[in-house]
């Protein structure tokens, strides 16, 4: 890569950054050393750069907050480079079972959805193909598991009236939910709970029993107060402690326990109610039993 490269992103992107050459130099090297088995020519890449260098912005420091090696894996398989196509395959598709599986598909449905993806996201068809769309702002295999996800249901739609109601993963939707959050509340709902759990045995006994007489047997703070003989702010104070650790230790044990992308721990994390009296409240009577 030579200093060149850097000038065609800034005419690319309309800037001139005496430091930008430098910056691409850099990303660049770094890309192919991620991929060394891809071949792909220095300018096309640079050019595929440009492209989604997001406008009003300082090209060196958008460009150091991409994905710069998934973009030119991306950028290669666009390309057709043979290296690219099997790294896309084993970098990507590779994580998509374990994803699927956890929807409930069984080795042939997951197989067609692989199929698809390969399809609708390497072949052009008339129209560029769909992988031109990831623009490097997250991990280029988030970003297809979410696509798998999306795939996976439209697969399951199709089958629906081949399942019986008992085993169709779609009776178990609430109206309007997305495909991302069906799939995470039903393949991470457990692993939270035990999270919610673990949390709980970490408070203080005498918070244990404040939530439990709060949440489970519907104590109101004034009763509370005259019990523990302090102001019903006090109390208040003491829940909302209480619950703050408890959704904090939930967090914490999440990203502990769980071996996934920061992106989708963040997603699940999310999942993580903010009105957490809804899922104290069975963990609570199962202490109390």
């Amino acid at each position: 890569m030579t200093a060149a490269g850097g000038k065609r992103i800034a005419a690319c992107s309309g800037h001139d950054d005496a430091g930008l050459g430098t910056t691409v130099i850099d990303i660049v090297a770094a890309a192919r050393a991620v991929w060394p088995a891809i071949e792909l020519a220095d300018e096309r890449f640079v050019a595929y750069l440009a492209e989604r260098v997001p406008e009003d912005t300082v090209p060196a420091a958008a460009l150091r907050a991409l994905h710069v090696s998934d973009l030119y894996l991306a950028c290669a398989c666009v390309h057709g480079d043979p290296a690219a196509l099997a790294a896309f395959d084993d970098h990507c598709l590779s994580v998509v079972d374990r994803a699927l599986a956890r929807l409930g598909l069984d080795a042939d449905a997951i197989g067609e959805v692989k199929q698809r993806l390969r399809w609708t996201l390497l072949v052009a068809d008339g129209r560029p193909p769909r992988l031109v769309g990831f623009a490097g702002r997250g991990a280029l295999r988030s970003w297809v598991r979410v696509l798998a996800v999306r795939e996976a249901w439209d697969v399951l739609r199709a089958a629906r009236g081949h399942l019986a109601a008992d085993d169709c993963v779609l009776d178990v939707a609430s109206p309007g939910a997305t495909p991302e959050l069906e799939y995470l509340e039903r393949a991470y709902g457990p692993e939270v709970e035990r999270a919610f759990r673990a949390a709980i045995l970490t408070l203080p006994a005498r918070d244990r029993t404040l939530l439990r007489r709060h949440f489970l047997d519907s104590v109101h703070i004034n009763e509370l107060g005259r019990l523990y003989r302090v102001h019903r702010a006090t109390i208040r104070r003491w829940l909302e402690r209480a619950r703050d650790h408890v959704l904090a230790a939930t967090r914490a044990h999440l990203r502990e326990h769980l071996d996934v992308p920061r992106a989708e721990l963040d997603s699940i994390l999310r999942l993580v109610p903010s009105q957490v009296e809804l899922d104290l409240r069975p963990l609570l009577a199962r202490r109390r039993a």
